[in-house]
């Protein structure tokens, strides 16, 4: 089996997104597996399995820094992992122009939402809502499920706003989520297809040591410099999805 050095370079890209922000590696690496010439619905399954992956091996790292809650990690996934199933049904009927809308907008609020915390003293006096948590879980896997997309960019907000979690924490419990809807996704693909192995495995060798490397800069970064990092990211992501799909 050989790694080409493209699916190398894309997963160390996915994974050191993953790490660093605990979002936003699934949609680098969906471009960019596009770019190589996959049909949308392999891209897509590929795309899941890689992220999946690589945000298993940033969260089993984090796990022993005890920065991830696990009883946040379980309420999200409660609703995410049927989501995503749900998310690859709905994508065979729902028009792609209006995903893309829906998509970049919510994006760019995100994105808005994140700058602005960043700017202001950070106080986590929110108590856990386990509730609004749950909420969340269940559209952040049919995104995932639509798009190939982890969801990390739904869910390292969300659990700023409800719940008492700080950046570093956010993104470790998001990554572990990730790794939760993305696996769930990316079985039910392999359910009926079968993905090249050399492609595969060079996702997951680029993703296993981006993530590490992710890991790593998080912590020398700190919270407010990651959360703007993650908001500039996003903003990128919109304007390019948009620039891509509804313009072309």
């Amino acid at each position: 089996m050989s790694f080409s050095p493209e699916t190398l370079a894309i997963g160390l890209i996915l994974g050191t997104l993953l790490g660093l922000t605990g979002a936003g590696g699934s949609l680098v690496a969906l471009p960019l597996l596009l770019s190589l010439h996959l049909p949308m619905q392999d891209a897509i399954g590929i795309s899941l399995g890689a992220v999946g992956l690589s945000a298993l091996i940033g969260a089993l790292g984090r796990w022993r820094s005890g920065d991830i809650h696990l009883p946040v990690v379980l309420i999200l996934a409660a609703t995410g992992v049927p989501g995503s199933w749900l998310g690859q049904w709905l994508g065979r009927w729902v028009p792609e122009t209006l995903l893309i809308w829906a998509f970049c907008l919510l994006v760019l609020w995100s994105a808005w939402r994140m700058w602005r915390q960043a700017q202001a003293p950070v106080q986590h006096t929110m108590p856990l809502s386990r509730s609004a948590l749950a909420v969340i879980g269940l559209p952040v896997g049919v995104m995932s499920g639509l798009l190939g997309v982890g969801g990390g960019f739904l869910i390292v907000p969300a659990l700023l706003w409800f719940s008492p979690l700080g950046m570093l924490a956010a993104t470790a419990s998001s990554m572990a989520v990730i790794a939760l809807v993305s696996g769930a996704g990316f079985l039910m693909y392999l359910g009926t297809n079968s993905p090249p192995a050399g492609m595969m495995g060079g996702l997951f060798l680029g993703g296993a040591c981006g993530v590490l490397l992710g890991n790593r800069l998080a912590r020398r970064l700190g919270g407010p410099l990651l959360q703007r990092i993650f908001a500039l990211m996003l903003l990128a992501v919109s304007l390019s999805v948009a620039a891509q799909k509804l313009l072309s």
